[in-house]
Parts: C-alpha cells; structure tokens; sequence
C-alpha cells in the first residue's frame, strides 16, 4: 500500500540459485528455490500454492521474530498492504450486487459533503477519480501524522480539500485515497465498520476466518513482527497507525487464508459473473494501466493472470492467480527491502508449478573465449536507448544506456541469463553464425523488446555540460508512485536525484533534459516547457518509462 519496492537503487544481491533439477518434484524443487532467498536467521515469507482447490504446497522460511529468533509457520498472521484493495472492491461490488450500489453513482450519493462528489464508484476501484492520494502528500508518511489513531471521516478528511491530479475519469493514478473512500461508502451504506461487512458477508461464509483489519492493540495469536532494510542487517519497521491504511492496505491475514479467498473469488463463490467479469476487465482510462478493480490484469506467457503486490512498513506481499492452471499462488513476507520481490518469487514458482522454468533455475554453459566475444557490441534498441555487452575476466557485461552493469551467464538454447532476474536474452544469428541482435524475454513473457547490433565496439555514452540555471528549472519533487517521490536538486553543478528513503545520486546529462546514471542503470528525461520549470520527469529503467508528475517546486533533502 505505502511503499514502491521496483526501481532505484533496489537491484537484488542474491547469488544465484542451484539450477532446477527435472529428478525432483515440484514441492522439492520450490523448497530448494525459497531456501536461498529467505535464510533461516533472518525475516522470511509464508507461501502456499494451490491448484484447483487443493493446497499442492505450503511452506515458511526464515524468522517471525528476528530478537526473539522465533522461526515463521505457515499459520502465521501478516499484513497484506495492498493485497487488501481486491478484498476491498469485492465488498463493494457485493452491494451493488444486491442492489444498494450503482457503479455509475456519483460519490455525493454517499458522501454528499466531499469536494470531488462527481468521481463515480467506478474510479473509486479502478484508480481513475483523480483524487489525491494521500500517501502522496508530501511528507505525510514519514512524519507524526501516519502515527495517528484516525476515524474513517478524519482520515478522509485529510485529503479532501488537496487539489486534484485531473479530472475524474481522465486519466489513471495509482491511489490509496480511492480505496479509504471505498471503504467510506461500504460504510455509508451498511451501517458498520469496511472490514466488519467484508468478513460477516463475504470472508466467513467461504470459510475464511483469521482475516481481518486487526487494531494495533489486539492481541493476535501469530501475528509476525515486520522489519525493513537489507536482508542481512534488517530493523524493525517505523509504527503506523493501521487505522490509517483502511480499506487501501489495513488487512491482516495468512498465506492460507489468502489462498482460500483466491479459489473463493476466483472460483465465482464471491460474486455473479456479470460483476466478477467486470472487476477483472480494465476500461477506460484504466485500461492501458492493465487495472481492473483491485486487481492487475495481466498476461503470463500467453495465459491471463491476476494478480495484485503490496508493500507496507515491514511487509511486501504478492497474490497471483492463473485462470487457466487454475493454480494460486501466495506470497508473504515480514520484511520491505532490497532483494528479491514478492512479485518474482511467486513468478518463479508459478514457473515451477506448470513447469516453465526461468532462466534462473536453469544451469549455466561454459562458451569459448570466441563464444563470447561474438556477443560483444553496441545494440540499439530504440532511437533513444542502446544496449551494450563486453566481456570482462571472461564474463559478459550488459548494461543498458551506459547504466547499472549487469552479469549474464549462457544457459541452452542461446540464451544468457541474469545472476538475479527473471529477464533473459535470447541470441539471434545470421546464416553464418553471427550475432545479428538479441531480444530481452520479460518475466510475464509476450512481445521480446530487440535490440539490433550496430557495431562490434563498445559504445560509450558522452556526458556534456548544461549550465547552472538550466538545472535549476529541473528543481522539484516528482511523485513517481504514491508515497515514492523522486527529488531533483543541484549540488555542485550537477544535477542530483534522490529517491523517498535512498541515497542522492549525481545524474550526468547527455542532453538539456536528458540524464543518466551508469550507478543505478536509469535515465531520467524531464519535460520541459519554454519557459519557466519542469512540469513531469520520465524514468527509464529496466525497459519500462515510468511518468512522474512535479509535486512541489522546492528541492529540499528530505524527499
């Protein structure tokens, strides 16, 4: 709910892991994988997977309580962040179901006081009301004010008078602030607390029964301790008042109980087809965005899949599910750091359970110092961006635009792998055996992004020098995801850019507006009009352009 785990600065450390083994089972297989992600002296994740109904593998890593040294089971309690707003959009779809809702209802029919009352149920769910997410004020989240004990009506309070992003239905914003005036309604309309109608109506009649938006002060039997920073040097996580996520992050529950409202939801036992349909198909403004109602829409591999992260203070989680496998999958973890995401891990063992192994779980294959040094080159993707591979102690390097540098090893089929990635290279070859381009498999499959060979040498990228006051008009805050906001300032005479909770990083320009860092492996392109500052930032990393409207005008060092 709060926090962004996937760009800047967060690139995992792990080694890579033993390559799968066809002589093991799945269940063995999916052990050896977690075991060398969550150690067992520290922070771990309960997982649990299941086809058709039936649970195929359960399973619990690390420690619940890291001083304690208490290890994790399976049938421990955490926070689901995010995870919450699929849950969240059901209830409210449950009364439109039974008539009391309309998704064409403006949102004065409820709460006829708030400023924005023409934004519709539907943008409420599917993040197109273009209300203010208050994660997204600037330093709310990390000061005194996420402490606080808050009512429905006073954190509601909190964002309604902030000015708009744009017009309802005009766009698509991830947005925290929807889903607190999701659960708003669902009160409104039912009389009792968001949570209390989603477990009466729709959580214990499918035989859910430990998930709820437990009170900090009530003693939960296995409930986890949550915990941030590197997995090797962890520390507790900040308190946040779990009043304040609401009906946007507030859930608490097990990996099983998850599992179960997944075969529930999934299976038609929580709502008519007409609604679950509907909740399942992006429209609108949401549709590039690939966003139903609480739920991601995306394809793996040619197959829908269905899925939805989270992360909050001390916990990242991720629930995916694949209609056509009919298989769930269900990852939680008591730590919010750098490493390996939820996301991947349930990818990977998505790929285990229907067999399609990553390229990581695949051996690596020696190649000739030749071998290799056919690869070598500059490759171009783009009239904007190259791609580069050099061999160095007999290793190939990839780096994208000049930036972060990346090992690759060969594995079968011409490929080369990452060392901590689920991407992969695939080599294509002329008739004499030349490398002519490669192509960069994501690890929800679909479309190659290729990248043709231009040149046999590697290129370098040439940083120019722009002059002072043409930095200072790059000068802001940009809000790259609610609660993650990236600052630009300058320092020395040279443009720097510091990410919500990580370290400034000093960008070298190849252009007025364009910048990149050979550090973190991204550029930054601002927009820029004729006069006067930057109106938005675009960040390229790892093959996605990430849009990042200014927020504020100053430049201060507490992003």
């Amino acid at each position: 709910m709060i926090r962004s785990f996937f760009v800047l600065l967060l690139a995992a450390t792990l080694s890579v892991p033993g390559a799968a083994r066809a002589d093991l089972s799945f269940s063995e297989q999916a052990s050896d994988m977690l075991s060398s992600v969550y150690p067992d002296d520290a922070p771990g994740a309960a997982v649990v997977v299941s086809r058709n109904g039936e649970v195929i593998y359960e399973q619990a890593l690390g420690l619940a309580d890291v001083e304690l040294e208490v290890a994790l089971e399976p049938d421990q309690v955490f926070r689901l962040a995010s995870v919450t707003k699929q849950y969240a959009a059901a209830a409210l779809l449950k009364l439109v179901e039974e008539g009391k809702v309309a998704l064409d209802d403006p949102l004065a029919r409820f709460l006829p006081d708030f400023p924005v009352g023409s934004a519709t149920i539907v943008q409420l769910l599917n993040h197109t009301s273009g209300i203010k997410s208050y994660t997204g004020i600037e330093g709310y989240m990390t000061s005194h004010r996420a402490r606080r004990d808050l009512t429905t009506a006073e954190l509601v309070a909190v964002f309604a008078d902030e000015p708009v992003d744009f017009d309802p239905g005009e766009g698509w914003s991830y947005n925290n602030s929807g889903y607190v005036l999701v659960g708003a309604v669902i009160e409104a309309v039912t009389g009792q607390p968001w949570n209390r109608y989603l477990r009466d109506s729709l959580l214990l009649p499918n035989g859910i029964e430990r998930t709820d938006a437990y009170p900090d002060f009530a003693l939960v039997p296995g409930r986890v301790e949550g915990y941030d920073g590197p997995v090797d040097e962890p520390q507790r996580a900040p308190y946040l008042s779990m009043t304040q996520p609401h009906a946007a992050g507030a859930l608490m529950a097990t990996a099983a109980d998850v599992d179960r409202w997944q075969v529930a939801l999934h299976g038609g036992k929580v709502l008519g087809d007409d609604l679950y349909n509907r909740m399942i198909s992006p429209e609108g403004a949401a549709e590039e965005a690939n966003y139903g109602f609480g739920i991601g829409v995306q394809e793996w591999f040619g197959q829908k899949a269905l899925s939805h992260g989270g992360g909050i203070f001390g916990f990242t989680t991720h629930a995916l599910y694949l209609p056509q496998e009919r298989l769930s999958v269900v990852v939680l973890a008591n730590r919010a750091g750098p490493g390996w995401s939820t996301q991947d891990i349930a990818l990977r063992l998505a790929g285990l359970a229907t067999g399609r192994a990553y390229p990581i779980e695949e051996a690596a294959i020696g190649w000739s110092a030749r071998q290799l040094a056919q690869v070598q080159g500059t490759y171009r993707i783009d009239d904007q961006e190259i791609r580069t591979f050099r061999v160095e102690g007999g290793t190939l390097i990839s780096q994208r635009n000049g930036g972060q540098e990346f090992k690759v090893y060969p594995i079968a089929g011409d490929r080369l792998a990452f060392e901590a990635s689920l991407s992969a290279f695939l080599i294509e070859r002329n008739d004499a055996g030349e490398v002519v381009a490669v192509a960069l498999q994501s690890p929800w499959g679909g479309e190659p992004e290729r990248a043709g060979k231009i040149s046999d040498e590697v290129r370098t990228r040439a940083a120019i020098d722009v002059p002072v006051e043409q930095l200072e008009r790059l000068i802001g805050r940009y809000e790259l995801q609610p609660g993650f906001v990236m600052t630009a300032r300058v320092n020395d005479g040279q443009l720097e850019i510091q990410a919500t909770g990580q370290p400034a990083i000093a960008m070298q320009a190849e252009s007025p507006t364009r910048f990149f860092s050979a550090q973190v492996g991204a550029d930054i392109e601002f927009e820029l009009p004729e006069s006067g500052p930057a109106s938005s930032l675009t960040l390229y990393q790892g093959g996605q352009a990430l849009p990042a409207p200014r927020i504020s005008e100053d430049g201060d060092r507490s992003p």
